[in-house]
């Protein structure tokens, strides 16, 4: 942990790249849909898409490697006070299984392309290894882990979605209803409400003081 004294919002390495993922995220599924479910001469149908959905996804990837190895590294807000003990664990949990799906789609995409043999495009010509070392199989596993990788990757990243969506009500949840500060926190530019009114806590407690 870097420093011993929590800070009232997120640094700007933290929001950049929180914000950064979550707008890779979003591109990344909309270019899925682009090629998953509409045909070439369909408007919404770009020939670029799939390609686009591979690079974008493993930026993602490693967008969360660096916002997990700086939340590791570094301390982060406090929940508010008025919490409940059971809101904290939930939210807590909740973003260790947001980090969790946020790499396991893209690593599970990553798997899909190394046993197709197809390794996701980088810049240019320059490609991403695969995944393991598995394009080195066999072509008959290969084939085995293809039918059970890809399916895998589909339902990941719409379990995944289902989270992040949660995640967006909950922090408007408590902007709007609760009008605290978990989602300034995170937000550029914009003052907290509660900052610096609160009390310092007394060790001795207010009823026994003279």
């Amino acid at each position: 942990m870097n420093g011993n004294k929590q800070p009232l919002r997120y640094s700007t390495v933290a929001m950049t790249l929180h914000w950064l993922i979550a707008t890779l995220i979003l591109l990344d599924f909309a270019l899925a849909i682009s090629f998953a479910y509409f045909d070439p001469g369909d408007r919404l149908y770009f020939t670029w898409a799939y390609d686009a959905h591979m690079n974008v996804g493993m930026w993602v990837l490693v967008a969360c490697m660096l916002r997990l190895g700086w939340r590791l590294l570094h301390r982060v807000p406090a929940l508010p006070q008025e919490m409940g003990r059971m809101t904290r664990v939930l939210a807590k949990m909740t973003h260790v299984i947001l980090y969790f799906f946020m790499m396991a789609v893209p690593v599970t995409g990553w798997i899909v392309l190394s046993v197709r043999k197809k390794p996701p495009p980088l810049y240019g010509d320059v490609y991403w290894p695969a995944f393991m070392g598995f394009d080195k199989l066999s072509h008959e596993l290969r084939g085995v882990l293809h039918q059970i990788m890809l399916p895998s990757h589909i339902w990941l990243s719409y379990v995944a979605l289902s989270f992040v969506a949660a995640h967006v009500l909950a922090a408007l949840y408590h902007h709007y209803y609760r009008r605290d500060d978990v989602l300034r926190r995170m937000l550029p530019w914009t003052r907290l409400r509660h900052a610096g009114h609160e009390r310092p806590q007394s060790p001795i407690p207010p009823e026994v003081q003279s």
